[in-house]
């Protein structure tokens, strides 16, 4: 099997198809956790936000969750939720929930909600709630720390297993590997977007030495940026294809994750995200969302219909695109899982912002 394939194979299978080797595994739900320190005291990593691509044909659909989930509730939440009552994190040690993820939120509570009543036929693994500050102050660092040793604890109770510093310097150490070899992708095309986040269902040694065999090319054309809410699957990189290349994609899914120096600023580094939509003061999510569109020459936006955040930002981001010439265009709600009526009525947007 070529590098690619393989690469392609951990995208589409996702949770389903980790290899865990005998290491307990432990879900991910959004972004900033210290992926590191879950490494170090011997989890396997897993994001458990994004569903395999083939849960959308034949994804599990239990009425235990139908009957309390809302038509409204973000649907990588509700996916997740269909997925844990069926079974499908049975043999994870623990789950982690990131509390600044609207759908990560949400899937935590009601999966909570869901065991206490006992409305679920088997135990399962550890509920965890990750919060994290992401400003700079003194009380923000305390703050932090004590939701670290918080976590901590919760691993040493599902993994069995203590913190090592020698083990977390290592850690640290192969995702700045990773971070590294991921940095020299190109930043758009259908190949790229799946060689990155295959990334979330492999190791970093693994991941790595995949990346090492693959060799892509740039797009040439008009300078696109992508914004919007968390997209999964690279469908607007398809979309985006015919018309230029994707300089930055700073969706979730689609932006790198925030560099880790050491240890000791492993709390300030995540913290540091200007990325993270709960970045505060909140001003600085937006001179970092300008800063990272203010090469292109049109930049695409687009949201899911349960949006309650990015969606206040696009006036202000389209009034500094256009105030430095380059064009805009809001392509509205994105569907979960776009059709090609969609992707085609997507296309004929950006072009037209193009002509």
């Amino acid at each position: 099997m070529s590098s690619y394939a393989s690469l392609l194979k951990a995208f589409e299978e996702r949770a389903d198809g980790v290899v865990a080797n005998g290491k307990p595994l432990v879900g991910v739900f959004g972004e900033g956790v210290p992926v590191p320190l879950i490494t170090a005291m011997g989890g396997v990593v897993v994001d458990v936000k994004a569903p395999p691509l083939a849960d959308a044909v034949d994804g599990p659909i239990e009425s235990v969750v139908s009957k309390v989930t809302e038509p409204f509730l973000d649907p990588f939440a509700a996916r997740f939720l269909h997925r844990f009552a069926a079974g499908a994190f049975d043999s994870f040690a623990a789950l982690i929930f990131v509390r600044d993820d609207v759908a990560g939120l949400a899937a935590y509570q009601y999966a909570s909600e869901l065991r206490r009543q006992g409305q679920l036929t088997t135990k399962g693994p550890s509920l965890h709630l990750w919060n994290m500050l992401h400003t700079k102050s003194t009380a923000s660092e305390v703050f932090n720390q004590a939701e670290q040793v918080r976590l901590v604890k919760e691993l040493e109770q599902s993994l069995g297993a203590r913190c090592d510093s020698n083990a977390l310097n290592a850690a640290i150490i192969s995702e700045a590997a990773r971070h590294k070899i991921v940095g020299k992708l190109p930043s758009g095309g259908q190949q790229a977007f799946v060689a990155r986040n295959a990334g979330r269902w492999l190791t970093a040694e693994v991941h790595n030495a995949l990346l090492a065999d693959l060799s892509l090319h740039a797009a040439q054309g008009p300078k696109i940026a992508l914004t919007g809410t968390a997209c999964d699957t690279p469908v607007l990189h398809a979309v985006c294809e015919a018309h230029g290349q994707i300089i930055a994609d700073v969706q979730d899914y689609g932006r790198s994750a925030p560099f880790i120096h050491n240890a000791e600023r492993m709390l300030t580094d995540l913290a540091g995200d200007a990325l993270s939509m709960r970045a505060a003061p909140p001003d600085r999510f937006t001179r970092a969302l300008q800063k990272a569109t203010e090469d292109a020459d049109l930049v695409v936006v687009s949201v899911d219909e349960n949006d309650d955040a990015f969606g206040w930002e696009v006036p202000a981001l389209k009034r500094a695109t256009e105030d430095r010439g380059a064009r805009f265009v809001n392509l509205g709600f994105r569907p979960f899982r776009p059709d090609s009526a969609w992707c085609t009525a997507a296309s004929a947007l950006i072009s037209e912002a193009l002509a």
